[in-house]
């Protein structure tokens, strides 16, 4: 009997150390991904008013395009006739629907934090027009690579430029497909 009794407190020994061991290794791990301050110096671009972009207010809304800019000059933004046309909408399955005048397609995206990526969309290949901002329009998208709220529009930047895309809520969208 006492070997058992022996082998008993051994094992709740063991218990015990491996507890405390993976006790200490939950510690050790969540101090390294504690937020740490920023230890960068202040940068010198000036901040615009603008909100964070989450999936929450980014999602179910028909965000149309009402003018594009190519530069950061206000005097180069471009006015989008009937945005109506040119549309976007992201859905919480991180699928997103394109209409880009006569065409419509679809494909995936990636959020996190403001960084914004569109996969390629899968587009119907319908000719609409010289008068149709269409193409453009999807050149434009296929450079995203980030996004802001500002002012209630959704801007939506290009990663190597100071290309800015502006949209505006069209109202609530479901996801058809």
């Amino acid at each position: 009997m006492k070997i058992k009794i022996e082998i008993r407190n051994k094992s709740r020994s063991l218990v015990s150390l491996s507890f405390i061991a993976v006790i200490i290794t939950v510690v050790l791990f969540s101090s390294g991904c504690a937020e740490q301050g920023d230890s960068s110096p202040e940068s010198d671009e000036q901040v615009v008013n603008s909100d964070g972009i989450s999936i929450e207010n980014l999602t179910n809304i028909e965000w149309q395009w009402i003018g594009f800019q190519q530069s950061s000059s206000p005097e180069n933004r471009t006015v989008v006739p009937d945005p109506e046309n040119y549309t976007l909408a992201f859905f919480s399955d991180n699928t997103y629907y394109v209409k880009a005048d006569c065409n419509s397609g679809g494909g995936n995206y990636i959020l996190e934090g403001d960084n914004l990526t569109l996969d390629p969309p899968v587009m119907t290949l319908i000719a609409c027009g010289p008068e149709s901002l269409d193409s453009q329009y999807l050149s434009l998208l296929s450079n995203v690579s980030s996004a802001t709220l500002e002012n209630e529009q959704l801007v939506l930047h290009s990663g190597n430029t100071d290309q800015r895309m502006f949209f505006i809520s069209g109202g609530r969208t479901e996801q058809t497909i």
